[in-house]
């Protein structure tokens, strides 16, 4: 981890001092487009319906949680057990991102890049409504319960940029690396009726990079647009399943339990289930893709030349 950390020092000092000499050339780019969420991110549905359920009880001889099956009279509307453990259940979204750019040469062919990202997904989907199970001693009711969830992502990015043609002031193909610092967040949340609605958000760091390309167009020496794709690795460092922390209604700083490892979960279960169940977490990449167009500005700055 020290070496990584020191070579990101040295590569920032390094962009810092090229850029320098052509400080007065220098651009901003305005983009927003749609992302699809890909690897680990993806998940088909974050509830299961099923008249099958799992019931979870403390067994006080053995000390520990029973398991007992249970066929229900109705489908129940349950929180995936995949969601979290598996996948993060997400689906197309939208992104929008603001870059800036440095050439680091004379051609405007080289430069360096630092963008601010978010990426939202679920946009498209609407809440999720079925019926879950209540039990009582004179059997078993069913009481309705819509759900709503979200993933996004906050991105910092810092990278080079190739635009081999931009000598040319017309059209500028390009591709760019970056190393991003991702500040990932989720929600879910249940209501039952007016006076029972609750959620559980899960916040959680990552480090990774993106590879971009796209093509700019200039219309005039202030404005251009510009079309291109990314695709981000967001989790490549820090990866962890908090072994500790339980994923639990009203929850507001859960894990997004991205490593290898078991926790303890009771949002799997129907309101007041008692008993939390654990359960395995699997190592997942959250990746994604984005494809966005937008605008570029080029200021009109230029340093005093010498005589």
């Amino acid at each position: 981890m020290k070496t990584k950390i020191l070579f990101l020092i040295v590569f920032v000092a390094f962009a810092a001092n090229a850029s320098f000499a052509q400080f007065d050339k220098f651009s901003f780019q305005l983009a927003a487009g749609i992302t699809n969420p890909d690897k680990g991110l993806r998940g088909n549905n974050y509830i299961n319906y099923s008249n099958q359920y799992n019931y979870h009880m403390f067994n006080p001889i053995t000390q520990k949680d029973s398991i007992i099956p249970l066929i229900l009279p109705f489908e129940a509307a349950l929180v995936d057990t995949n969601l979290i453990s598996q996948n993060y259940g997400a689906k197309t979204g939208i992104f929008f991102q603001g870059t800036g750019k440095i050439n680091l040469d004379k051609y405007e062919t080289v430069r360096l890049i630092g963008s601010l990202n978010f990426s939202t997904f679920n946009t498209f989907e609407g809440s999720k409504s079925g019926f879950i199970p209540v039990f009582t001693t004179s059997g078993t009711q069913m009481r309705s319960i819509s759900y709503d969830y979200t993933f996004n992502n906050f991105g910092l990015g810092l990278g080079f940029e190739v635009a081999p043609l931009s000598f040319t002031k017309v059209v500028s193909p390009f591709a760019n690396a970056q190393f991003n610092f991702n500040f990932m967040n989720a929600k879910l949340s249940r209501t039952t009726g007016p006076s029972d609605s609750t959620s559980i958000s899960f916040n959680d760091f990552r480090m990774g990079i993106s590879l971009g390309a796209g093509i700019e167009f200039k219309v005039n020496p202030q404005w251009g647009i510009v079309v291109g794709a990314k695709y981000d690795f967001a989790n490549l460092l820090l990866k962890n399943t908090d072994r500790a922390g339980s994923v639990e209604w009203g929850r507001t700083n859960a894990s997004i339990n991205d490593g290898e490892g078991t926790y303890q979960a009771n949002i799997y279960d129907p309101p007041g289930t008692l008993v939390k169940s654990d359960n395995r977490a699997k190592q997942k990449d959250i990746n994604w893709s984005s494809f966005y167009i937008g605008v570029n500005f080029y200021p009109n700055i230029t340093g005093t030349k010498k005589k």
